[in-house]
């Protein structure tokens, strides 16, 4: 009974102990790369982000018409605007495993210190005389490689995000503001990375436990391996908007844009061997390792449409934007390579693998249809150069269906809401100052999350500037965000942390008198 019991709580470790993380699909642990990176949609306006991102109360700016296209009545000329964005990123997992009845070989072989422990003594005398003992519970399973439990990345990308034009005119007597352009719709830069992934996963906490007797007649058996995969790439989005005075205070406006994009997608798997659990040891060995990489791109299309109407007083203003639903489609191509191992066969001294080798290519056609959408906000004037706003967006993402290519249809997203709350302050005629803070929610949660439904949230910080000669108007934000979410079993934790650091800045000039 008392083996029973340290079995128990040996696998359980073992397999709680497999880290998953965040994402939708647990950001990744034990899912395919598909639409991963798809709900990271961009605000393209740099005075915007730099107050916090609130897309009402912000005048004159031309980079907001396809989040809010009725803010384009507030265009004092004909405006151009080009903008861009660097973006250095800085993600970390790191796993901690606690002490395992039992048997002392599951921890230290997922934490990689294996190398300090020396090869116990089997040596026995039996009648006088000296023979080894050796039995599989005296032995320390070793990996076959040199992988450890934690890892770190670094990323700077640059990319633009705008370059839009809008002219103001009339039409019937009512002012009118018609704009175009293209923009940065979504930053798809994705990357999620596992070392100590078993499949099964046995012992989840979320998918039940396994018997623990018969095990040494009947191991139970779960492949150890490294996983990863990595998106890079962005939609655009290529259209226009108009919106149109209905008073001298209230406003509407409509925007659409034709999304088109693609990336560049890796993902792959190193086999770390097969792991046999018995009643109070374990057996780490090779057969059915499988290690593969798939390389290859996505193309993406769909469609985007905003309606929104703002109400303007001297004192404060408020809003709303609605976007209709909408689906966007996935063609992707990827060639893969894979080797598994198919047996383990002693020659001479030592033992080999031999291994059987594939490669191919895959290509299909997947899609996720968005609900409808929205935000709404408000803007205060405090004094004549001080301003405040707050901005709420709803993204009921729990209700987005993606369908893979066999024609399944999943919900794989939780829904999320952004708070954005800043201001600016108009120091003097030619420098304004901005500061806000975004409290962001992602698609995703924690994998063992002690509030099933609850997304990781974490801050984004947005400080930034405009700086204004003659009829030119320069917007530079700075944006920081450090993301944490932890995994937590009964023995084991995973941190995982991001910090993102974003540079964001346009240009716009306004050709005077043509108002």
């Amino acid at each position: 009974m008392k083996h029973t019991h340290n079995t128990f709580a040996y696998v359980m470790l073992l397999c709680l102990c497999l880290l998953c993380a965040e994402q939708t699909m647990a950001q990744g642990y034990g899912n395919p790369l598909t639409v991963q990176g798809l709900s990271q949609t961009t605000t393209q306006s740099a005075a915007a982000r730099g107050a916090g991102g609130i897309t009402f109360g912000i005048k004159n700016e031309v980079s907001l018409m396809f989040a809010n296209p009725a803010s384009l009545t507030s265009l004092q000329g004909v405006q151009f605007s080009i903008g861009g964005l660097q973006r250095f990123r800085s993600s970390y997992q790191e796993q901690h495993y606690s002490g395992v009845q039992g048997t002392s070989a599951l921890a230290p072989l997922l934490e990689g210190t294996t190398g300090s422990i020396s090869d116990p003594d089997t040596n026995a005398f039996y009648g006088g005389t000296k023979v080894t003992v050796r039995t599989q519970a005296d032995s320390v399973q070793r990996p076959f490689d040199s992988i450890g439990p934690n890892w770190s990345r670094s990323k700077t990308k640059s990319v633009p995000v705008q370059f839009l034009a809008a002219a103001p005119f009339s039409l019937g007597g009512i002012r009118m503001v018609g704009g175009i352009g293209a923009v940065e719709y979504a930053n798809l830069n994705w990357y999620y990375q596992n070392n100590n992934v078993m499949t099964p996963s046995v012992l989840s906490v979320l998918n039940g436990t396994i018997a623990t007797s018969g095990l040494n007649a009947n191991p139970y058996v779960s492949q150890w391996h490294q996983y990863y995969q990595q998106r890079e790439g962005s939609i655009y989005g290529y259209g226009g908007a108009l919106s149109a005075s209905l008073s001298e205070k209230l406003s509407v406006g409509v925007s659409g844009m034709i999304l088109k994009g693609s990336t560049d997608d890796i993902e792959g798997r190193v086999g770390r061997g097969r792991m046999l659990f018995f009643t109070s040891s374990m057996r780490l060995d090779r057969p059915g390792t499988t290690s593969y990489t798939k390389t290859g791109s996505s193309d993406y299309s769909g469609a985007e449409f905003s309606l929104s109407a703002e109400y303007t007083s001297r004192y404060f203003n408020v809003g709303f934007s609605i976007k209709p639903p909408t689906t966007i489609t996935r063609d992707f191509t990827n060639t893969f390579s894979q080797d598994s191992v198919a047996a383990s066969k002693r020659f001479l001294s030592k033992i080999d693998s031999i291994t059987a080798h594939t490669s191919g290519s895959i290509s299909g056609q997947d899609k996720i249809a968005l609900p409808l959408r929205g935000s709404f906000g408000i803007g205060l004037k405090l004094k004549e150069n001080l301003s405040f706003g707050i901005s709420y967006e709803i993204r009921p993402y729990a209700s987005a269906e993606y369908t893979g290519t066999d024609g399944s249809v999943t919900n794989p997203w939780l829904s999320s809401s952004i708070l954005h709350v800043g201001g600016e302050l108009q120091a003097n005629a030619w420098l304004t100052i901005r500061g806000g803070v975004s409290n962001y929610q992602e698609v995703y949660q924690p994998l063992t999350a002690g509030i099933r439904g609850e997304p990781v949230n974490y801050s984004v910080y947005g400080f930034g500037c405009g700086l204004k000669v003659a009829d030119g108007m320069l917007n530079v934000t700075y944006e920081y965000s450090d993301m944490k979410y932890v995994d937590t079993w009964s023995n084991a934790v995973s941190i995982n942390r991001q910090f993102t650091s974003n540079i964001v800045a346009s240009f716009s000039y306004t050709i005077p008198g043509m108002n």
